[in-house]
Formats: structure tokens, C-alpha cells, sequence
């Protein structure tokens, strides 16, 4: 599986109640997407509109898309490495990316961090929704992880500060991210199921 990230600057004035939905279909009508999400910041402007896609091709396609209203940023094509599923309904989003390039050893490195260390303690936090983890042709990657309320991310990031490194862990790759956003969750149709990669 693929996912597109449209970045945008929301045009907050003329927004109306049910905008995240609206955009997300005048974006991705034809062909629909498997599923995605709207993410608008908290305090902020700027958003972003997820889409995921069966291969790399509907994927690049799909990242020519634009819709009226908001302000089109920077667009990107991912391959979805990693998902993970929790039962909190995910209202709020934190978008956490690591800018690339990156090479083969720290994308390993991060991978293991993700699966064996980062995931087990957050999805044991009350209201944890669903991850996703979005890897780059260039080893770039933006983490989109799901809750129920920013309480239960602050406690997830929390937990994860908490965990130590496990044996083999090189701190040295783990530098941390670039930027880290907080959103609110402004339409939710993410996938429940997902087949990691795709067809190139």
C-alpha cells in the first residue's frame, strides 16, 4: 500500500462544518482511495490530506490532484511500511517527520525502534489509535500517529520517552525528528486493514 500527502494552508474564513470531508472527496473522487484522513493543526493553519493507494502508480497519479479552497503545499508519495492498530478513536493526529535523505543503516535502525520498542509502549496507553508509518524513496519518513484526545498523546509521547533502548539500538541513528505537528482529526476514513508495500 502507497499513501499521498497533500500539505495545504487552510482557508479558514470560508470553511464550512463538514469541510475535511468535502475536501477529501473534491480531491480523490475518481478513482476513490482507499482510505485517508484531513488533518487540520491545532492553532495553526496549515493541514494536510492523506490518501492511501493500492500501488505506486494510482499513488503518483493521485499526487497531481488539487481541489478548491485551501492553499496547496508541498505534495509526497510514501510506501506505507508499517501500520498498527489501537482501539482510540483517532480524533487528534501528530504528524512527526524525519527529513530525508536517510540512509540504509538509519532506516533500519528506526524501523526496529518503531516496531520492537516505540509501539509496545504506546499502544498501552489509554484512548492510542491507530499508526502508520510512511517511508520516502529517499528514506524520508512522517509517522501519523492516531488518539482519542491531545491528553492521550502527550501521555504516549510520555511512555515513549520512558523506554529504554534495547540491546543492539544504536543511539547514534536515532536523532530524532525534524518537525512534529499536532492535529485535529477533521475527517476519518482510515483503512482497518492494510497490506504493507504494494506494486511498484
Amino acid at each position: 500500500m502507497y499513501a499521498t500527502v497533500h500539505q495545504f494552508r487552510r482557508a479558514t474564513a470560508g470553511e464550512s462544518d463538514g469541510w475535511g470531508p468535502a475536501l477529501a472527496a473534491d480531491l480523490h473522487h475518481d478513482p476513490a482511495p482507499l482510505g485517508g484522513c484531513v488533518l487540520g493543526q491545532v492553532a495553526g493553519v496549515h493541514g494536510a490530506a492523506v490518501a492511501f493507494w493500492p500501488d505506486a502508480a494510482a499513488a503518483a497519479e493521485a499526487s497531481a490532484h488539487t481541489a478548491t479552497g485551501p492553499t496547496w503545499l508541498d505534495t509526497d508519495v510514501f510506501d506505507v511500511v508499517q501500520a498498527e492498530f489501537a482501539p482510540g478513536a483517532p480524533r487528534y493526529a501528530q504528524a512527526t517527520w524525519f527529513a530525508g535523505p536517510r540512509d540504509a543503516a538509519r532506516v533500519r535502525a528506526e524501523s526496529f525502534a518503531g516496531t520492537q520498542r516505540v509501539w509496545p509502549a504506546a499502544r498501552q496507553v489509554p484512548g492510542a489509535g491507530p499508526v502508520f508509518v510512511l517511508r520516502g524513496a529517499d528514506g524520508a519518513a512522517l509517522v501519523l500517529g492516531f488518539a482519542e484526545s491531545v491528553t492521550a498523546i502527550e501521555a504516549i509521547q510520555r511512555a515513549v520517552l520512558a523506554t529504554e533502548l534495547l540491546p543492539g539500538e544504536d543511539l547514534a541513528l536515532l536523532t530524532g525528528p525534524d518537525r512534529i505537528d499536532l492535529h485535529r482529526v477533521f475527517h476519518d476514513a482510515l483503512p482497518a486493514d492494510v497490506t504493507l508495500g504494494g506494486t511498484r
